[in-house]
């Protein structure tokens, strides 16, 4: 059940060794930067991918992760996206815990996504909202949040599986661990 997860795994915990900060990061390039989103995006696909198919346990698809989000202060176009410093009202940023799941669909629906690096120049934070939910708010998630989630699903291997029919659904709830 578990051998073809092993190569999505692997290519996580790639993912979060080279997102994880370095005594000497690399200068910055514009490469290096669409490297990194590319990767974060691909690696928020996997975690998704991995719970949706039971591969990792029902601990990691019900965790939760410290974000913080901005509310919007004008509407968001394809115009205006980019301009983050104007369409969000960073001073009213609060801190939220939420979903692996939802963030997933977050990055996987995003209609923007930044990664921001800090004054040590590692990477500190991507900075993501989807398509849906551009009008309310925006998503400051911090590097180390993602890092752990990447790591810990990277090496969570179910061992049981608990299927219960439910006839709401019309199918099983799953719950592994």
């Amino acid at each position: 059940m578990t051998i073809e997860s092993l190569y999505w795994k692997e290519e996580l915990a790639r993912i979060a060794k080279t997102i994880r900060p370095v005594l000497k990061p690399k200068r910055w390039s514009e490469r290096a930067v669409c490297t990194v989103e590319r990767d974060v995006m691909i690696g928020f696909f996997i975690v998704r991918r991995l719970i949706e198919l039971h591969k990792v346990s029902s601990r990691i698809a019900d965790k939760k992760l410290n974000v913080f989000c901005a509310p919007v202060t004008q509407s968001i176009t394809k115009g205006n996206w980019h301009r983050l410093e104007e369409n969000y009202d960073w001073n009213a940023e609060k801190a939220e815990k939420k979903s692996v799941s939802y963030l997933s669909n977050q990055c996987i629906h995003a209609y923007l996504s930044f990664v921001f690096r800090g004054k040590d120049r590692n990477w500190s934070d991507l900075v993501v909202v989807s398509d849906f939910d551009r009008n309310k708010t925006v998503w400051r998630i911090p590097f180390p949040e993602i890092i752990e989630l990447f790591q810990e699903a990277s090496k969570d291997w179910p061992h049981t599986v608990r299927m219960t029919f439910n006839p709401k659904t019309g199918d099983y709830d799953v719950v592994t661990n």
